[in-house]
């Protein structure tokens, strides 16, 4: 009776539907470097709709505070340690940080080391901030900044950030959006 009653659980389990698989850009690799491909998905995939340029952001920082934005712009710098932060800047050179969330594992995601000057849509969260010294310092040995410039940190400093869901890596300069 028993097998009897395994049967339509067996039948019912083959018949299930399968996920799609889905198709995801893969990373190149190139000796033992991961160099990110074009159209590249790093954490969560940011969307379509509005886009507000990096100078934008900058401009009028405390009007995005604390609401979720997608944000288009050129990679200035990018944390040669783990790739955990990203900054996009300005005409005048005034930037912005661009960070991943940690998680118990770790990073939730982190960015490709090589991609400063790629253009890229990032998804998150601004906030305004007040930097100490301590992480400012830590931040420009992550950059690879000499010792006298390390030290010549001496001031805490607003800081803008985005708190990043995820980015794409995007092929052309243009990245298809208007202003």
């Amino acid at each position: 009776m028993k097998r009897l009653l395994l049967i339509p659980i067996f039948l019912l389990a083959a018949c299930a539907p399968q996920g799609e698989p889905v198709d995801e850009p893969e990373p190149i690799v190139e000796g033992d470097e991961m160099v990110a491909e074009m159209g590249a998905v790093v954490g969560e995939d940011p969307g379509d709709g509005a886009v507000l340029f990096a100078g934008d952001v900058i401009e009028h920082a405390e009007d995005f505070v604390d609401a979720p934005i997608r944000v288009a712009g050129t990679v200035s710098e990018v944390c040669l340690n783990a790739g955990c932060w990203l900054t996009f800047q300005n005409e005048a050179g005034v930037a912005f940080r661009v960070t991943v969330p940690r998680n118990d594992d770790g990073y939730a995601f982190t960015f490709p080391q090589d991609i400063s000057g790629s253009q890229v849509l990032v998804a998150g969260t601004l906030s305004i901030e007040e930097t100490d010294v301590e992480t400012l310092r830590h931040l420009a040995e992550d950059r690879g900044d000499s010792g006298e410039a390390i030290a010549a940190i001496t001031e805490p400093e607003r800081t803008l950030i985005l708190i990043a869901t995820g980015a794409r890596i995007e092929s052309d300069l243009d990245m298809g959006f208007s202003r």
